[in-house]
């Protein structure tokens, strides 16, 4: 059977290169990458001879087959289409910058902006691959079908986490290119309702800019019913801090000079001490309740018992008041929020471990210090509470 743009549209690539016969010698092949390719393969001189047709989509199969039946014609009049191609005239300069291009250049500024050998290692092999399948198309060409097309590939091998790590460098490269003017919009953000979905066991969390925002949104309505759990979510939202520790925080361990909360290693998972740098938004959730005296050292006593924490389920039956169920968002998914969008932003990934309080395996990363990246830290949790604000303006 005859192919139709749709199933072309819909063939997904393999582990292998896989061709698909249109009939009379012309068939579509799909590499691994994702890139699909026309070719014709004929006869001459007693030689099977094969050659290339045009790129799809930039050539369509309407276009294939046209050509398809000039080579016939140039076969017919005892010509070998491969020795004498069809199209004579000189190929169009890109109107835009390649994706390659503008890659590479994303690629030269983090280098320039200091990231960590070990980082550069990692973003170098993932954008190669977005190089790979589209480094000669002029970047605004690149749709969100087309990055699905490199990444679900991937995720069906069994790599989900890789093809979510990849999709993020499709996506800080168009935010780089955008913010020099090259591009309007971000198609990668359309992707990810259409992906695998990460392997986050029970730490649902929503990552899209645009939920992020609705979330914002709805956490600022909760507190106008109810300031105390109210502003513990919005501090969950802009400091991401683990549900214990941000039970357990006392007004003591506020420091407003240096605007930094400390919070003693007793109460962190790893044992150490560990600063959390407060944007000032979070300063003025703080104050907002300070007003309030419940007696208490606690910033969020029980209203039950001003000596005892909030409740460890609280915040979750918070956010299933607002109508975030355990498969989309729970507290702990406050991290999964910052974490791929930090990451997405373009941040240091050491500041961003060194913000959720991960230790690293490599022993001699192990060496922890509280203050660790304590200056990059600040600014990067103060432009995270500003990026929070601005998507929830947007969802207004």
């Amino acid at each position: 059977m005859p192919l139709t743009d749709k199933e072309i549209r819909a063939f997904k690539p393999g582990e292998k290169r896989v061709r698909k016969a249109d009939g009379h010698g012309l068939f579509l092949e799909i590499a691994p990458t994702g890139s699909k390719v026309f070719r014709y393969t004929y006869r001459f001189g007693g030689k099977q001879r094969t050659i290339v047709v045009g790129d799809y989509p930039a050539t369509s199969l309407a276009d294939a087959r046209i050509k398809q039946g000039e080579f016939k014609r140039m076969l017919r009049d005892g010509i070998d289409p491969k020795e004498e191609p069809v199209v004579e005239e000189e190929p169009e300069e890109p109107a835009g910058p390649t994706w390659g291009q503008i890659a590479k250049d994303y690629l030269m500024l983090r280098q320039r902006s200091g990231a960590a050998p070990r980082t550069m290692q990692k973003l170098m092999r993932q954008v190669e691959v977005t190089i790979d399948a589209y480094g000669d198309r002029q970047i605004t060409d690149i749709s969100a079908e087309d990055i699905l097309a490199v990444v679900n590939p991937i995720a069906e091998r069994g790599h989900v986490e890789n093809a979510h790590e990849i999709r993020t460098r499709f996506s800080q490269v168009f935010r780089y290119a955008g913010a020099r003017g090259l591009v309007e919009h971000d198609p990668s953000s359309m992707t990810i309702g259409a992906m695998i979905k990460r392997q986050r066991g029970e730490f649902a969390g929503v990552t899209d800019p645009k939920d992020v925002g609705q979330l914002m949104r709805k956490l600022y309505e909760y507190r106008e019913d109810n300031i105390i759990v109210g502003a513990a979510l919005l501090l969950s939202a802009y400091l991401f801090p683990r549900n214990s520790e941000l039970r357990g925080m006392r007004w003591a361990e506020v420091d407003w000079k240096t605007g930094l909360w400390s919070i003693p290693g007793d109460r962190m998972k790893m044992k150490r001490d560990h600063l959390v740098p407060l944007p000032k938004q979070a300063q003025g959730i703080l104050r907002d309740i300070q007003q309030y005296d419940f007696g208490s050292e606690l910033v969020f006593p029980s209203p039950r018992d001003p000596r005892r924490t909030l409740s460890e389920v609280t915040l979750n039956h918070a956010l299933r008041r607002c109508g975030y169920d355990h498969d989309t968002h729970v507290h702990h998914g406050f991290r999964t929020t910052a974490s791929t969008n930090l990451n997405e932003m373009g941040w240091n990934s050491d500041w961003i471990e060194a913000q959720l309080a991960h230790v690293s395996t490599n022993k001699v990363r192990a060496s922890y210090n509280k203050a660790k990246y304590l200056e990059g830290r600040t600014e990067m949790m103060q432009a995270y509470a500003d990026w929070l604000d601005a998507r929830c303006a947007e969802a207004n």
